[in-house]
């Protein structure tokens, strides 16, 4: 299942994701970015909005969580009690949520960009270097820190 989100994601992530890096679509980068984005950011979005739990349990949660991107997202709809319902307001209300929403995708992307795929490329090395190392393929050496 997907929300509105996820839809948006799945047709014009790739398309965000190669403009921020500023190469083609069809850059070997963009791929892994898109799935690495995808699993650690969007899912979740996908699953909080879809109703669908963390976990395969039929006990009840030892506490709630409402400090997740959605119910950010959702606290900036207008107050049933405010008078003002307008579609001026509430326009104002989306575009609130728009940007953080926005705001927070770009962190995700960028974090991605600038360390997780740095990285991935040096403990891939590091991979096919690892009998270099040990004769046996099972030790690698890192030869620069990563996260």
């Amino acid at each position: 299942m997907e929300t509105i989100s996820g839809l948006v994601y799945k047709h014009f992530g790739k398309e965000i994701i190669a403009k921020e890096l500023n190469v083609d679509q069809d850059h070997p980068d963009v791929l892994r970015l898109f799935l690495a984005v995808y699993k650690s950011f969007m899912e979740a979005i996908d699953a909080v909005d879809n109703g669908i739990n963390r976990y395969d349990t039929d006990q009840p949660p030892r506490y709630v969580n409402n400090t997740h991107l959605s119910s950010r997202v959702g606290r900036l709809n207008l107050d049933w009690i405010d008078p003002d319902q307008s579609q001026e307001k509430e326009n104002e209300a989306f575009k609130l949520a728009m940007a953080l929403a926005g705001k927070e995708f770009l962190q995700s992307l960028r974090f991605h960009a600038r360390s997780w795929l740095p990285a991935r490329s040096i403990v891939m090395q590091c991979l096919e270097e690892r009998f270099k190392t040990d004769p046996s393929g099972e030790i690698m050496e890192l030869k620069n820190f990563c996260p």
